[in-house]
């Protein structure tokens, strides 16, 4: 029994003020607010490992609005927010969402000028293997400390997540061979070489895979993965569903029954079986979500859309 096929809908990233983050992704980045999600009254929270749940989120779109991956930019209510993203690049799990931008140098200005915490000059890589998701790019932390690579490009959209893991092969085979995804292009470096803009003193030396979706319609959102060999990775990925910062990356599925018997065969770790998800006023009532763990704790959700096409 196999998972899939599936696409890249949404990176999830927790914010402590749901209006000062909208003004970071919105005004200054330039990304489009869609779909506001904000539940009325708690929920019960075992997709989420949580006792029950209650948020307020906006989902934001790029110029690739029609097919690109979204950003689901949540705030707490119950439970509310609480602790902080990793406090650097290298730790096990999610490491930093990337955003392509067609006018880099004009973004890094601004950002620079509002007094933002932006970690470098951009930067130009000295070789196509020092850079993993385009030919120059900065680092700059959003309004609650989540790293975010901004990477030229010729629009503004999401551009790919990077996943930290310990193990590049283990965690190859669990995103290709157990949930489908693509495995696109092999990066890695031979020895430890500097690498500008990553907030890091020594050197750096890493083996890394690019994957794409296992949906011919994904569009060009991209997982990273990476193995860092110098510095090694350190603590546990997996985070609780409220913590600030990324913690989780969705896939949209056409048959989430089908998907979750194959997860149980492979034994892999979910938090619940698959649960239907009030979303708010307006929006559909009977979105199933699932939620699960890669071998590092890093957490996935599927999510199956309600269908349009039953009679009533």
């Amino acid at each position: 029994m196999n998972v899939g096929p599936l696409r890249f809908f949404h990176v999830n990233v927790n914010c402590s003020d749901l209006e000062r983050s909208l003004e970071f992704y919105r005004d200054r980045i330039g990304l489009r607010p869609t779909v506001r999600t904000r539940p009325e009254h708690p929920q019960p929270g075992s997709a989420f490992g949580l006792k029950e749940v209650q948020w307020d989120a906006w989902m934001l779109a790029g110029d690739d609005a029609a097919g690109g991956a979204l950003l689901d930019l949540l705030e707490w209510k119950v439970p509310v927010g609480e602790g902080s993203p990793p406090e650097t690049v290298f730790e096990l799990g999610f490491s930093r969402l990337c955003i392509t931008s067609d006018d880099l140098a004009g973004l890094h200005q601004q950002l620079t000028e509002t007094g933002y915490d932006v970690w470098s000059p951009p930067v130009r890589p000295g070789n196509e293997a020092e850079d993993l998701t385009g030919p120059e790019y900065f680092l700059c932390s959003d309004p609650d400390a989540t790293p975010l690579q901004f990477v030229r490009g010729d629009s503004t959209r999401l551009a790919g997540v990077n996943v930290n893991c310990s193990d590049l092969e283990r965690s190859r085979h669990f995103y290709c061979d157990v949930l489908g995804l693509e495995a696109q292009q092999r990066c890695s470096s031979a020895d430890p070489q500097p690498v500008d803009g990553f907030g890091a003193e020594d050197m750096l030396s890493w083996d890394a895979w690019r994957i794409g979706g296992s949906d011919r319609d994904s569009g060009q959102f991209t997982l990273d993965l990476v193995e860092w060999k110098s510095p090694k990775a350190g603590r546990s990925a997996q985070r609780r569903a409220n913590e600030l910062g990324i913690f989780r990356m969705a896939l949209l599925t056409d048959d989430i029954d089908r998907d979750y018997d194959a997860l149980v065969d492979a034994e892999v770790k979910c938090f619940s079986p698959p649960v239907a998800l009030e979303m708010g006023p307006g929006l559909p009532s009977d979105l199933r979500a699932l939620f699960f763990l890669d071998p590092d704790g890093t957490c996935v959700e599927l999510i199956e859309s309600p269908r349009t096409d039953q009679s009533t």
